[in-house]
């Protein structure tokens, strides 16, 4: 009895860890069947939130002292996938990521532009609760997605915005002291 319990149990782990293990092809829809260059070369990696958790229990036990909203909301991330696509210049994957936020209810809540390069972070709610954010980071060449699974309050991200904005202002008030002396 012992030893099919074990037997299950390691199956169910193998499961697990095959659904973390990198891939060479893509794993966000909009990139799936997109006729990328053949010297393109994608790297997609989904981390399960059990996985995530398992691994990060540790890190928001101490992120709680010091840093308790931050550790919040790292609790409240379910399940994280990521893809870069490098040496695809000629597609359009970008304006593909672009589609799919429109055709999935995504609003944009902010874009930078930063050397070059555009940072896109769009975010689906449900109510007054994020259930994904997507990411999209492109440069020339080079693009970079990251879907977020969570369960985010809307006022659980205003507090994470306060106490990040508290906390950069206290920094600017401590060097600036520090300089005058």
């Amino acid at each position: 009895m012992k030893r099919i319990i074990g037997i299950i149990c390691a199956a169910i782990l193998l499961i697990n860890i095959q659904s973390c293990m990198v891939k060479r092809g893509a794993n966000m829809d909009f990139a799936k069947g997109a006729n990328l260059p053949k010297d393109a070369e994608i790297v997609s990696i989904r981390v399960p939130g059990i996985l995530m958790k398992a691994f990060l229990r540790g890190e928001i036990k101490e992120l709680k002292e010091d840093d308790p909203v931050l550790a919040m909301a790292l609790k409240k991330i379910k399940k994280i996938k990521l893809m870069a696509v490098s040496g695809n210049g000629q597609t359009q994957l970008y304006d593909k990521f672009s589609n799919y936020l429109a055709k999935n209810d995504f609003e944009e809540l902010m874009s930078i532009y930063s050397d070059g390069s555009k940072i896109s972070i769009n975010t689906r709610t449900k109510g007054d609760r994020i259930k994904n954010v997507m990411l999209g980071i492109t440069d020339e060449d080079d693009h970079v997605f990251v879907d977020l699974k969570s369960d985010l309050n809307l006022n659980e991200l205003n507090e994470l915005i306060e106490h990040y904005e508290q906390t950069q202002s206290e920094k600017d008030k401590k060097t600036e002291v520090v300089e005058k002396s």
